[in-house]
């Protein structure tokens, strides 16, 4: 029988263990780099950037009424865009489950949720530090405001739709009403020559 130095089950597990450290390191960082390349669900926060450039001014002092006002916008955008990702997400799933929506869309969704959910709580820090307390008044009053702009655009997209639909119907009309006049003429033609 052969003798195993000590040493062979020792170099085993360095070699066995440094080997699933290696491995983990690159896919963590290949894992990494593939999150960071990927493109944002939502565009650019024009209410966040607004908000932060009007808190970052020293001088003049900025009345608080303002920084108010610019974290209310932010956050009704906040809540517009997570009512966005709540109504896409069950449609979203279910195309990711049946294989048409690929990962990449998948991740960008699920970080989408997870920016959102750190802008939701930077947005309720915000408001308690400008006034302790006011992160639910202003919740409440951002919903209200996000529900009415919604209100508003699917009133302009109902308006549009019987602009459009006025239009055909009037050229319909028309087309009709030539039709009958033609049909009219051609009947007095024919009881004319009688």
């Amino acid at each position: 029988m052969a003798k195993v130095s000590v040493y062979a089950p020792i170099a085993y597990l360095i070699l066995l263990l440094s080997s699933l450290a290696l491995f983990s390191a690159i896919y963590r960082k290949r894992r990494v780099q593939r999150l960071v390349g990927l493109k944002p669900w939502f565009g650019s926060h024009d209410a966040r950037d607004i908000y932060l450039s009007l808190k970052r001014v020293e001088t003049p002092k900025l009345p608080e009424k303002m920084l108010k006002a610019a974290l209310l916008r932010r956050a009704s955008e906040d809540l517009r865009r997570i009512m966005t990702l709540q109504e896409s997400k069950p449609a979203l799933t279910e195309l990711h489950q049946r294989g048409v929506v690929g990962d990449e869309v998948w991740t960008r969704f699920l970080a989408a949720e997870k920016v959102m959910d750190a802008e939701i709580m930077e947005c309720v820090a915000e408001a308690n530090a400008l006034k302790p307390g006011w992160a639910q008044t202003l919740f409440a009053s951002a919903s209200e405001i996000a529900q009415n702009a919604r209100i508003r655009e699917r009133l302009a997209k109902v308006q549009e739709a019987q602009r459009i639909e006025k239009e055909k119907w009037e050229n319909e009309r028309e087309m009709v009403k030539e039709e009958f006049t033609k049909e009219i003429e051609v009947g007095d033609k024919k009881k004319r020559r009688k």
